[in-house]
């Protein structure tokens, strides 16, 4: 609200403005409610990004009010001529942003299932923010602004405004005359190629991870390691852990002998034993993760002794940065083989940590084949005899004694684990119900080493390479181990039977990078045909389009100077700019098109439209720069919506309005220019190459 009142000097003003954005988001949060959408972290970041848009319109139709009581004009003139003179504007700007949002809910793929919410929350917000500046804006201005002091010129500006006293020449020099025009696009055009020329120095990674520092740390037993020896060397690693000043807290879980629970079954996945131990570390906010990371795993290699193996990495989750390499073949032989020529290939590769294998190795295993012949003459099934091995194995509740006023204590029988440490213990092992004998006299028992697992991806054996990307440039690292895997098939290290490619997050980094690229190419085809029945011309929008490539020169060079990557939020940062960026242009044009049909020619209606569309397109400009500051800042680095989106935004958004208030009226008088030419007309004929100098009357 700053910026209003620094343009208007006027706090009633401001405060019809400023109406408007508690009124949408509390719109939007009502339509949210009858939609069923949530509050959640993807739609609270949609309302966060909507507060700096939402003010666009209201400061749009509030700007017009005020020049016009400026110009004299009485309050009811005032708020019904000025909202009808930039309602068609304010609309098609509005929908053309809303076109930009409805392809990133319904694109299909990861894109859609992540940020459906957080599109339809924006969508809502806006359109509610148009109807908001149509009726309310116009009825708080009757009844709050007055008439507006201090000496104003003909377009209602006032005389001292330093951006006219700035903008005015600056508009004039560019449609000096052909060359200026020809040397102006040629200016943008050098200042385009060399901000896509930033972006192969530009990181890219899939999430950003957050501002909350957790790691976790899984200690994995060797094969046949109780839980016990598990759990006493999980506190060797705590002691570590709270050694280190940086760690606020640790956080250990150890599975039981028999448990089925979710810690479990991840580590069975992964190819760990199912009794690893997890510990989570919470750091100091202020460390560098990835080099933390790599100090805490130095410091832990006193507990990956005898057999035990420890990994260091980033807390799971949708900022997760692990990389996976999927091998696949017919033979599970060759799987094996290939895996561990893969997982030896990248052992060292810079940016990779955790270098892990879910390929289980074989573990010794006790198998107890039962006859059923024998086991009838005992009067006993396959099952029973099994029942009664678990039994003696495992501890058994037999009820539960409460002794004088004490709580209820249960019963458990267990045998003695010292007579079955062997399997020739277990052979002895007495069974039977009415008559014990030896297990071994109904059943055959012996040792083998057998493989706890099999994968398999579309039917096919596979096993999974899994790595902790600690670079911070997720594409850069995942083409660096393509370039191992190309260079370990060339030299027939890995057979030709073979498949392996990349997984993790290399391929959902590429199916949504490919998701939104689709959704951008959507979106600029839905504003321009949104503008199009907006203007009822198909030149027009295709002038304002000129303005989109505007936005990449603030933009990338604004990552690179924050030294932050091009991520997921990162392009939905450049999505919205699809939608910001044209509003400009159409404010500008639209008012450029009114003046050309009162008569105007093209040269005097690109000065006038500029000089009077100035202040509200830098309003509201700088409005929604300033509101997104707290993003871009990181405040919010834990959202998934982070510092990169506002980033993006207020680079592009900076470059973008300065130079469409210069390139867009360029471009709009040379394709003029073209048009009238080719049509044979001289009625709005701007000035061309061969012209030079002020054009004549009527051109």
């Amino acid at each position: 609200m700053l910026t209003i009142f620094l343009f208007l000097f006027n706090l009633r003003s401001t405060f019809v403005a400023a109406v408007s954005i508690p009124l949408s988001i509390l719109t939007a949060l009502v339509v949210m409610q009858v939609a069923g959408i949530t509050l959640n972290i993807l739609t609270l970041g949609g309302l966060a990004v909507a507060v700096g848009r939402v003010v666009d319109d209201s400061i749009v139709v509030l700007e017009n009010i005020y020049r016009h009581r400026a110009l004299g004009d009485d309050r009811l003139t005032a708020v019904t001529k000025g909202p009808r003179e930039v309602a068609g504007a304010i609309t098609a700007s509005t929908l053309t942003t809303v076109a930009v949002f409805l392809p990133l809910g319904f694109a299909g793929g990861f894109v859609s299932q992540f940020f459906l919410s957080f599109s339809l929350t924006i969508t809502f917000a806006l359109l509610a923010s148009l109807i908001v500046a149509l009726t309310v804006v116009p009825v708080l201005a009757y009844l709050l602004v007055g008439r507006v002091g201090g000496s104003v010129d003909e377009t209602g500006e006032p005389r001292n405004s330093f951006w006219v006293r700035i903008y005015d020449p600056a508009i004039r020099f560019v449609l000096r005359n052909g060359w200026t025009k020809v040397g102006t696009v040629a200016v943008a055009a050098v200042l385009f190629f060399a901000s896509i020329a930033i972006v192969p120095l530009l990181p890219t990674t899939f999430i950003d991870s957050g501002s909350e520092k957790i790691v976790q740390v899984s200690v994995s037993p060797p094969s046949g390691a109780g839980s016990e020896q598990v759990l006493e060397r999980a506190a060797e690693a705590e002691a570590i852990l709270l050694a280190d000043p940086d760690v606020e807290l640790v956080a250990t879980s150890v599975p039981g002998e028999s448990d089925v629970g979710f810690q479990t079954v991840l580590a069975a996945q992964q190819g760990r034993a199912t009794n690893s131990a997890q510990i989570v570390v919470r750091l100091d906010s202020s460390v560098d993760l990835d080099a933390k990371i790599q100090a805490l795993s130095e410091k832990l290699v006193p507990v990956a002794e005898d057999g035990y193996e420890v990994a260091v990495g980033q807390q799971g989750g949708a900022g997760t940065n692990g990389l996976s390499v999927v091998v696949s073949a017919a033979d599970q032989a060759i799987v094996a083989q290939t895996a561990d020529a893969v997982r030896a290939g990248l052992e060292g590769e810079p940016g990779l940590a955790n270098l892990t294998s879910d390929l289980v190795k074989a573990a010794p295993e006790v198998q107890v084949r039962v006859d059923p012949n024998r086991a009838l003459g005992l009067g006993l099934s396959a099952a029973q005899v099994g029942a009664e091995i678990r039994g003696a194995l495992t501890s058994q509740t037999i009820g539960r004694v409460q002794l004088a006023e004490s709580d209820p204590v249960a019963l458990v029988v267990r045998l003695d684990p010292a007579r079955l440490n062997s399997v020739e213990s277990l052979r002895n092992l007495p069974v039977g119900t009415t008559a014990k004998v030896p297990l071994g006299t109904i059943a055959t028992v012996h040792q083998t080493d057998m493989q706890g697992r099999i994968t398999r991806i579309d039917e096919a054996p596979s096993a999974t390479i899994t790595a902790e990307i600690t670079s911070g440039d997720t594409g850069a690292t995942s083409l660096a181990v393509q370039a191992v895997i190309d260079r370990l098939r060339a030299n027939g290290t890995i057979p030709l039977s073979a498949e392996v490619r990349l997984g993790g997050v290399t391929a959902q980094q590429s199916e949504a990078f490919g998701g939104l690229f689709a959704a951008m190419g959507i979106a600029i085809l839905l504003v321009y045909l949104a503008m199009v029945l907006a203007f009822n011309s198909l030149v027009t929008p295709f002038i304002i389009l000129f303005s989109l490539p505007l936005a990449t020169i603030g933009a990338f060079p604004a990552l690179l100077l924050t030294g932050r990557p091009i991520g997921l939020s990162a392009l939905i940062g450049f999505l919205m700019l699809i939608g910001i960026v044209v509003t400009n242009a159409i404010v500008l044009l639209d008012l450029v098109e009114r003046l050309r049909a009162d008569g105007h020619s093209t040269r005097d209606a690109l000065i006038e439209g500029g000089r009077t569309r100035i202040r509200p397109i830098l309003m509201t400009a700088i409005a929604t720069m300033l509101a997104l500051v707290p993003l871009a800042a990181g405040f919010n680095q834990g959202s998934i919506i982070a510092a990169e989106l506002g980033t993006v935004v207020i680079g592009g958004l900076l470059s973008s309005t300065f130079l469409t208030l210069l390139v867009v009226p360029v471009v709009y008088s040379l394709v003029d220019g073209l048009r009238s030419r080719l049509v044979g007309g001289r009625a709005a004929r701007p000035v061309g190459l061969a012209d030079v100098g002020e054009p004549a009357p009527g051109g």
